[in-house]
C-alpha cells in the first residue's frame, strides 16, 4: 500500500525545461511501480528506507540518502523493500534543454543512482511547489525557478561528493574534468594530453606537482573508486562493472581493485552484503567501505 501525494502542472510556455509534476510517496513493503516506459525525466530523492531500481536489466539497491534519474523512452522498474519499505520525492520534467542538462550533470543510464548532499533544502523546494497554484504567472515563473534550484542542489551534491577538490591550475583541472567524464573509456595519458593540446611531460610535471599523484595513478583511483561504488550498489557481474569502469580485461581489474582494497571485488561486493544484512537486523550504522 502506497500513501501518496502529487501536484501536476499544466503551464505550457516554458520551452527550455518545464516542470511536468512533483510529488511525495510513504511506500508500502514491496510496492511497485512499472515495468514502464515514461516519455519524460522524473529525479527520485529517497529520504528513508530503501528499494530497488531496474533499467535496461541492470539492479541497483538504493537507500535513504540517495536518488535515482528515471530517463524517456526506457523500461524501468522500481520497488519498495519488504522489511523497510522507502519513503522519497519526486520531481518529473521536460524541456528542449532537459538532457544536455542532465548530461553536464553527469547522469545517464549507466550512472542512474546518485547521493544526496543536500536533502533538506531539495525537501523544501518541492514542498513549495506543492503550494504553487495553476492560475498565475508568478506560479509559471516560481516553479521554473524552482526546478532550476533544484537541478543546482543536485549538482552541488555531485561536487561534494567527488574524490578531490577543485584544482588551482586550470590545466589540471581540465585533465581531472577529462577523467571524470571519459574514465569508463580506453583513454590513455598521451590521449588525454592530446584531448586538451597539451604535452603530455608538461601535463604528467603540473599534475603531479599539485596533486601529489602522476596522472595515471589519479585515473586508476578513479576508476577503482566507481568500480566500488557499482559492486555496492548495483548487481551488475564483475565483468560489466570493469567495463564500467574502464577495464577492457576483468583479470586486470581484479588485480588492481585488490591492491587497493586487500579484497577481490567478489568479496568486497561479500562483505559489504553482509554489513547491509547486520543493519537491517540490528540498526548497526552502515557505510558503504
Amino acid at each position: 500500500m502506497e500513501k501518496s501525494f502529487v501536484k501536476t502542472y499544466t503551464f505550457d510556455t516554458q520551452k527550455d525545461l518545464k516542470l511536468l509534476f512533483t510529488g511525495k510517496a510513504a511506500c508500502g513493503a514491496l510496492h511497485s511501480f512499472g515495468p514502464a516506459v515514461r516519455p519524460n525525466y522524473i529525479i527520485h530523492i529517497v529520504t528513508s528506507g530503501k528499494g530497488i531500481y531496474q533499467i535496461d536489466n541492470q539492479k541497483y539497491h538504493v537507500s535513504a540518502g540517495q536518488g535515482f534519474i528515471i530517463p524517456p523512452d526506457k523500461l524501468t522498474f522500481y520497488q519498495a523493500d519488504r522489511e523497510d519499505p522507502w519513503n522519497y520525492y519526486w520531481a518529473a520534467f521536460t524541456g528542449d534543454l532537459a538532457a544536455s542538462y542532465l548530461e553536464g550533470l553527469g547522469f545517464d543510464q549507466n550512472h542512474p543512482i546518485f547521493y544526496v548532499v543536500h536533502q533538506e533544502e531539495i525537501i523544501t523546494i518541492l514542498e513549495k511547489s506543492f503550494l504553487l497554484d495553476q492560475t498565475s504567472i508568478y506560479s509559471e515563473l516560481m516553479l521554473s525557478s524552482l526546478l532550476y534550484e533544484f537541478l543546482a542542489l543536485l549538482q552541488q551534491s555531485k561536487e561534494q561528493i567527488s574524490t578531490t577538490n577543485q584544482a588551482s591550475n586550470p590545466h589540471v583541472q581540465s585533465a581531472i574534468d577529462y577523467i571524470k567524464a571519459n574514465y569508463a573509456a580506453d583513454i590513455s595519458i598521451q590521449s588525454l594530453a592530446h584531448a586538451l593540446s597539451l604535452n603530455r611531460s608538461y601535463l604528467s610535471a603540473i599534475f603531479k606537482k599539485e596533486m601529489n599523484l602522476t596522472l595515471q595513478q589519479y585515473l586508476t583511483e578513479y576508476r577503482l573508486t566507481r568500480s566500488a561504488e557499482l559492486l555496492s550498489i548495483s548487481d551488475f557481474s564483475i565483468e560489466a562493472v570493469a567495463e564500467y569502469s574502464g577495464y577492457r580485461d576483468p583479470l586486470v581489474f581484479s588485480k588492481a581493485f585488490k591492491r587497493k582494497y586487500e579484497l577481490t571485488p567478489t568479496q568486497y561486493r561479500k562483505k559489504n552484503l553482509e554489513r547491509q544484512q547486520r543493519y537491517d537486523k540490528t540498526g548497526e550504522s552502515f557505510t558503504v567501505e
